[in-house]
């Protein structure tokens, strides 16, 4: 009886606040979703089976355990802003009479709901979408095959273990939450006022110097190996500048402004100021989170697609032709003398013609007079060959073919000699195959990782909107009440969000701009040394973000001028 109660309740809260929970619940079902789409695809049996399906799937396991990271903290974060900002409910619970113990149990019924209703959107969303998700990563990864992508029950049951676990948590913190608070500091909470530290200066010129110095040392980064041992150092100063620069720098910045009185006592700035320190003060923390989310997913996805991109390209540079085949011998037993150079060419003839007559069984026409001795950085090959006009398939099947003569003919010389004959070769083609099926997997991940980040991007803009439309709501009234008339109100107000909006976003191009070098170099270690080609794929999708950024804007401001009633 009493559980129904609750569940009643807890029902009615939804039903109450179904703007903030019918968000909520839709970003749950994005992440969850994903998250059984890529563990059904790490143990999909669909995908082991394709050619190197086992270093897509590797790439994917990779994959989970990041996700995985970066899922439950977002979903722990979004957890606490909603329930942060609930203080005052709480607070009039406890006044009602509402034992502590009763808001737990309401709580756990509305993270039982939500969570619960996402994971089942979630799941239907990765059923619905799961062959398109499939069939797309095996156009990254350049395979035709028509198998069928099914959900495991090893996926299904990951989900469910790992939602679970997020529930568990979130519970106890929000009974804890509601334990450890005092009923009539959670009512007057909201009305609480703000002072600035008294550190205000000494910080915000910290978060500029420690911007600054990841800046320079980025942008002055020019080696590969160094990249990559400074790129996450960097990563941790730029986040905490990011932090120290908007929750102390803006403020700073704004009181220096307002001591202007020829800039801060016009009308047009006078009110649009100092609202504008109350919402850095209130927000500085959120637009923070936005910018480092926002640069996680363009750097994510720009990363993987110069990858994708220039694959092409660092596969010529790692093999400068398309089959290249080395022989030599080594002898069994001391004593016994090596095989002639007549003798080590006449072997060489014949794993030649082995390989002519693979690839004429293909129907690729290839002469002795093509193969030549070539050395490649002190490595010598006795025969290399490159075969133009040949595709990826063809050159494929001649591969496969020529390595199964060649392990015979290997195998049945060294049964009659005296010395042991060692054979290394490699392709472009085994090599293609390989490498596509690692920079279309990572391609598909990072698109994957991109909607997470965006996800929760979204979600915090969102409650953002909704808790600035509540505030601006009342504001609006009381500069009515003073003598403002409604076109200066909503000049004021409209300004203040928009530079509240867009500060994330021009925060996140210019961590970008000094972020494009040392991402270059880092890039160097797969051979993508294209600086122009990353540039390119940078922009793209910082552009395609900013498209994105400016529709959540739009469609996230109607719900705030519907709450002001404009």
């Amino acid at each position: 009886m009493f559980n129904a109660f609750y569940a009643k309740l807890a029902l009615a809260n939804i039903r109450r606040d179904k703007r903030t929970y019918v968000t909520h619940i839709i970003a749950t079902a994005v992440i969850s979703g994903v998250y059984l789409l890529i563990a059904g695809l790490m143990f999909s049996y669909g995908l082991a089976n394709l050619t190197s399906g086992k270093t897509t799937q590797a790439m994917f396991s990779f994959g989970m355990v990041v996700f995985s990271i970066f899922a439950f903290f977002f979903m722990l974060y979004v957890n606490n802003f909603l329930i942060s900002r609930r203080k005052r409910e709480f607070g009039l619970y406890a006044v009602l009479g509402l034992e502590k113990r009763h808001v737990g149990r309401v709580l756990r019924w509305e993270n039982l709901f939500t969570l619960g209703l996402g994971l089942i959107l979630g799941i239907v969303c990765a059923l619905i979408f799961g062959q398109l998700a499939f069939w797309i990563l095996l156009k990254l990864i350049d395979c035709a095959d028509g198998s069928r992508f099914v959900i495991g029950a090893r996926a299904y049951a990951m989900t469910l273990v790992f939602f679970g676990g997020i529930f568990i948590v979130t519970s106890v913190y929000n009974t804890l939450r509601v334990r450890i608070a005092n009923p009539m500091e959670l009512i007057r909470a909201p009305k609480k006022g703000e002072k600035d530290s008294k550190l205000l200066w000494p910080l915000a010129i910290l978060g500029v110097i420690m911007l600054a110095g990841a800046y320079y040392m980025a942008w002055r980064i020019d080696n590969s190996a160094v990249a990559l041992g400074m790129f996450f150092p960097l990563v941790i100063v730029v986040i905490i500048a990011t932090y120290i620069v908007m929750e102390y720098g803006s403020i700073a910045f704004l009181r220096a402004v307002k001591a202007n009185k020829r800039i801060y006592y016009r009308p047009s700035s006078f009110i649009a100021i100092s609202g504008m320190i109350q919402r850095m003060r209130q927000n500085a923390r959120s637009l923070a989170t936005i910018c480092i989310l926002s640069t996680m997913l363009v750097v994510t996805v720009s990363g993987t697609l110069s990858l994708y991109a220039g694959r092409e390209e660092m596969l010529r540079e790692l093999n400068p032709h398309d089959v290249e085949i080395s022989i030599h011998f080594v002898d069994k037993d001391n004593g016994y003398p090596l095989p002639d150079k007549a003798e080590q060419e006449r072997i060489m003839g014949d794993v030649e013609q082995l390989f002519i007559n693979s690839a004429a069984k293909h129907g690729v026409k290839v002469a002795k007079e093509q193969f030549a001795a070539v050395y490649d950085d002190s490595i010598y090959y006795d025969a290399a060959i490159d075969l133009p006009g040949v595709d990826q398939r063809t050159g494929y099947a001649i591969m496969q073919d020529f390595y199964e003569t060649m392990d015979a003919y290997h195998d049945a010389y060294n049964r009659g000699s005296t010395c042991v004959l060692v054979r290394g070769s490699k392709d472009i083609y085994n090599e293609r195959a390989q490498s596509y099926a690692m920079y279309g997997g990572l391609l598909f991940l990072g698109v994957f990782f991109g909607m997470l980040f965006l996800a929760v991007t979204v979600l915090i803009i969102y409650f953002k909107q909704i808790s600035e439309g509540y505030d601006d709501k009342a504001q609006f009234d009381i500069l009515q009440k003073v003598g403002m008339d409604d076109r200066q109100v909503k000049a004021t107000i409209n300004s203040q969000v928009l530079w509240v909006f867009f500060i994330p976003l021009g925060m996140t191009l210019l961590h970008m701009l000094f972020a494009s070098k040392i991402m270059s170099c880092m890039l160097g270690t797969f051979q993508l040394n294209d600086y122009g080609l990353i540039l390119r794929c940078i922009g793209a999708t910082c552009a395609a973000f900013m498209l994105l950024y400016l529709i959540v804007y739009k469609l996230t401001a109607r719900v705030y001028y519907r709450i002001v009633r404009w």
